[in-house]
């Protein structure tokens, strides 16, 4: 199943991280981050029951679908990654004005 759910589930972990740390986040930003949740969730799911599948009885289409969220799912992963790092780096920079040993 891993190899077929690429990072989708690492994302949605990445993605609640980031919907309830205390980071000042854009307005509007909570809400968009919440419904891609949901989408990704849905795409898990449905990965899931693909990976549950041998491969010869999957229909092309859905090989190809698979593959392509799968793909997908490592670009966002590396997006929301370096997203990650400039929020808490960000928030570091703010903390450390007060706390130097951040």
């Amino acid at each position: 199943m891993d190899l077929v759910a690429g990072a989708v589930g690492s994302i949605l972990t990445k993605l609640g991280e980031l919907l309830h740390g205390e980071y000042k986040l854009q307005k509007g930003l909570p809400e968009q981050i919440e419904y891609l949740k949901n989408d990704l969730q849905s795409a898990h799911t449905a990965l899931c029951k693909v990976g549950e599948t041998p491969p010869e009885h999957l229909d092309r289409q859905v090989r190809l679908w698979a593959g392509d969220v799968r793909e997908a799912s490592y670009d966002m992963e590396d997006i929301l990654d370096a997203f990650l790092v400039d929020v808490v780096e960000g928030a570091c920079l703010n903390i450390s004005r007060r706390w130097p040993s951040c």
